[in-house]
């Protein structure tokens, strides 16, 4: 009697073990699609020929309200061009990523020695895949208004703690909450989560302005007049057209306060 319990027990024991493999298989599985279904990819394809074997490059991206840095060197810069993926959350506490969004890339090709700034180029583009990959070129063609074209120089003078005032008109947004604010300049991000209801109370025309200051010294060299600078706002409230709107502009004198109209 005892013998059959113990071959019962056993055999129900091994149907139990594949049942529980099974269940967890398909947990893992469903986990990593729900995961990959969270993200978006920007890959920034960089044409290299220009720049004449550079030995590290910085690219920065900013989309859906989020920020981030890259450095390629050594072999990855041996070839005429390089890739460098992002992959960003189409999600967070501001914003969810839509169709048709901006968002820019930065490459700023740095000195061998000193790691400064040589040349740079940046471009904006438009979210196409929101599940998926987008992809974007820097570094060749001709400078157009969402392109600096192949790398660029600069040669201004010094702009010393710059500050950018980031103006938001919101007289089509008025029900706005929080908007995200994000400012960049030569490889450095600013960013701020405002009150757009109660900066609305203290504005006359609708239009809020958001004051980002960078007061240290990047770390690819001084700030200078003809520096490429952006600026992006995001929120849900702003969509349609787009949940994150950005805009650009060069500096044009060596004063502190820098003014862009992000939308």
């Amino acid at each position: 009697m005892t013998n059959q319990r113990n071959k019962i027990y056993v055999s129900g024991l091994l149907l139990f073990i594949p049942l529980v493999f099974m269940i967890f298989s398909l947990s893992f599985v469903t986990s990593n699609y729900v995961m990959a279904a969270e993200t978006f990819s920007v890959d920034a394809e960089i044409d290299l020929k220009e720049l004449n074997h550079p030995d590290k490059v910085k690219v920065v991206i900013s989309a859906n309200g989020d920020n981030e840095t890259k450095y390629i060197m050594g072999k990855d810069l041996n070839s005429k061009t390089a890739t460098v993926s992002f992959e960003l959350d189409q999600k967070n506490d501001i914003v969810d990523v839509g169709s048709r969004d901006e968002y820019f890339v930065c490459a700023y090709a740095l000195h061998p020695m000193t790691d400064q700034m040589e040349s740079y180029s940046c471009a904006e583009g438009n979210i196409e895949n929101t599940g998926g990959k987008n992809s974007i070129s820097l570094g060749s063609g001709s400078e157009k208004t969402l392109s600096t074209g192949t790398f660029q120089t600069v040669s201004g003078g010094q702009i010393k703690d710059p500050t950018i005032n980031v103006w938001v008109p919101l007289s089509d947004r008025k029900d706005a909450k929080d908007i995200k604010v994000v400012a960049m300049i030569k490889g450095e991000f600013q960013s701020k989560i405002i009150d757009s209801q109660k900066m609305l109370k203290q504005s006359d025309d609708n239009t809020l302005i958001v004051p980002l200051v960078f007061d240290k010294i990047p770390e690819i060299g001084a700030i200078q007049e003809g520096d490429m600078f952006f600026a992006c706002v995001s929120a849900n409230e702003l969509n349609p057209p787009e949940g994150t709107e950005c805009e650009h502009r060069k500096t044009s004198h060596t004063g502190h306060i820098h003014n862009l109209v992000a939308r």
